[in-house]
């Protein structure tokens, strides 16, 4: 049996440690067959005047036939025509060789692609992934069908480099996007980008070093407290709702004892990113904190973390033992079994602000 231990204290070890259709050329030929004789008025057509005339010998009763016979010589037939890429190209070009055509979106983070071949014609569309198109990815709160959001080459204050980690703050309703350098503020009121920075302007703690992956959980509002895991280290923030900005509580080495266990990720440099919620609305978890951690009286579920690794899901508790329930395969994972989720390979950055936020990283 393993009693709760109070909330303030379990919460420092859980952030600190913060899971962590183309046009056709016709050919023709002429044959013999082309040669037709009309009987009924004694004249014959040709397609082409490859043809000689002979003249009837007269007949039993001294006449002759109604008029002359036209025959077509086999040996004149003209060969068949062929149009070659070169020549479609300069008869009928359907576009310029080589060219490429975007469509419509389709899969998770595809376009309708065609393009043109050597013949100037363009191919059949198919779809093709296309990573550079994705910024974002959004399940809104209670839904069930992804939304994919495409890049607005004309959103000055987006990102530019590989998204590493997103940090929600749900007071401000707005999430921080992290870069190696810089970071981007994207507001979820108007699903844009609105400021945009060089990271160490408000990291300083971490600068020069490789950054992991990171997550925000707000318990007092108006304030948000941050872990950010970057290089070999923990770095505990709090954003405060009053100043707007992130003060710096505490570096510990990263992560501690609750990152051990047979459920825990291999290594906490191993998750690409994740978030936390108190409670559990969705019902996402399959599991509850007593079984996890041995409660007794049994406790409801406080809250959860989530870590997105290559091809696995790790749930976490947070509030009693913060161990983990039993890892995940990725598509199973009850949001990311829904149409249209992202896919695992280009999860950069995890956030939650009235509903999930995807933001495409490698």
């Amino acid at each position: 049996m393993r009693p709760p231990a109070p909330l303030a204290l379990l919460l420092a070890p859980l952030l600190a440690c913060f899971a962590d259709g183309g046009s056709d050329t016709v050919a023709t030929s002429k044959t013999a067959s082309d040669a037709t004789t009309s009987a009924s008025t004694g004249h014959s057509t040709t397609s082409e005047p490859t043809t000689s005339t002979t003249t009837l010998p007269p007949t039993s009763d001294g006449s002759t036939s109604a008029g002359p016979t036209t025959t077509t010589d086999p040996t004149l037939t003209t060969d068949p025509t062929t149009t070659n890429p070169v020549d479609n190209c300069q008869l009928a070009p359907e576009c310029t060789a080589g060219s490429v055509e975007d469509g419509g979106q389709c899969d998770s983070c595809g376009v309708l692609r065609r393009t043109c071949g050597p013949d100037c014609t363009w191919s059949p569309q198919t779809c093709e992934l296309a990573p550079e198109t994705c910024e974002y990815w959004l399940l809104p709160d209670k839904g069930q069908q992804w939304q994919r959001v495409a890049v607005d080459p004309n959103a000055a204050f987006a990102p530019k480099e590989t998204v590493l980690t997103a940090i929600s703050l749900a007071p401000q309703a707005q999430i921080y996007v992290v870069t190696a350098n810089n970071y981007h503020v994207f507001s979820t009121l108007t699903k844009t980008w609105t400021a945009a920075g060089g990271r160490d302007t408000i990291f300083p703690e971490f600068s020069g070093q490789m950054l992991y992956h990171a997550g925000g959980l707000t318990i007092d509002l108006p304030d948000t407290i941050v872990t950010i895991v970057a290089g070999e280290s923990a770095f505990s923030y709090t954003f405060k709702g009053a100043s707007k900005s992130f003060e710096y509580g505490g570096t510990k080495p990263c992560c501690g004892d609750d990152w051990m266990g047979p459920n825990a990720p291999p290594t906490p440099y191993a998750v690409r990113d994740g978030w936390g919620r108190l409670d559990d609305p969705d019902g996402w978890i399959p599991g509850n904190p007593t079984d996890l951690c041995a409660l007794d009286p049994p406790m409801a579920l406080y809250g959860y973390n989530i870590s997105i690794g290559d091809g696995v899901v790790y749930p976490q508790d947070i509030g009693y033992c913060f161990d983990f329930y039993p890892p995940i395969p990725y598509a199973q994972f009850t949001p990311f079994s829904y149409p249209g989720a992202p896919p695992n390979n280009l999860v950069g950055g995890a956030a939650w602000v009235d509903g999930l936020y995807i933001f495409r990283g490698e």
